[in-house]
């Protein structure tokens, strides 16, 4: 499978097609450390080959570190009621065949996943790792920085 992947401000898929604002960068510029993030989103593109249809397919998104350790996306709670990190959001998809689905075609299955409130606590390049199936499809590198002082 293809994916095609970009980070925007905000995005959400509406009658399969992406509606995205704030698309296509990749630094994030913050006044001081520890920061908070407001809200990103990686919205994506999977081109879901023929003999890839009316099969249940793994979608996992993660965020790494630059020496490649997971790093939180959000909390939830836990079984004890205390917050915990999130460090993956996973789901699954099935693209149906159609009849007029020509042996060779592909079908396009859209994303959005907003993320609110990431915290960073330091300066530092990341990745946006996603997988299908359990294989690495798509790395976007982000970099998040202090932002120059006028």
């Amino acid at each position: 499978m293809r994916i095609n992947a970009f980070l925007c401000d905000t995005a959400e898929v509406v009658q399969g097609k992406i509606y995205a604002l704030g698309a296509g960068w990749n630094v994030i510029n913050v006044r001081s450390f520890p920061a908070v993030h407001r809200r990103l989103t990686l919205a994506a593109t999977v081109s879901v080959p023929f003999t890839a249809t009316n099969e249940s397919h793994r979608f996992e998104v993660k965020l790494l570190t630059e020496d490649g350790k997971e790093y939180p996306i959000g909390l939830r709670m836990g079984d004890d009621g205390k917050p915990q990190p999130v460090h993956g959001v996973a789901g699954e998809f099935t693209m149906g065949r159609p009849p007029a689905l020509v042996d060779g075609d592909e079908q396009i299955a859209p994303f959005a996943f907003p993320f609110d409130g990431l915290q960073f606590r330091e300066a530092g390049m990341f990745s946006w790792v996603i997988s299908i199936d359990g294989e690495e499809t798509a790395r976007l590198p982000m970099r998040v920085k202090l932002a120059q002082q006028a």
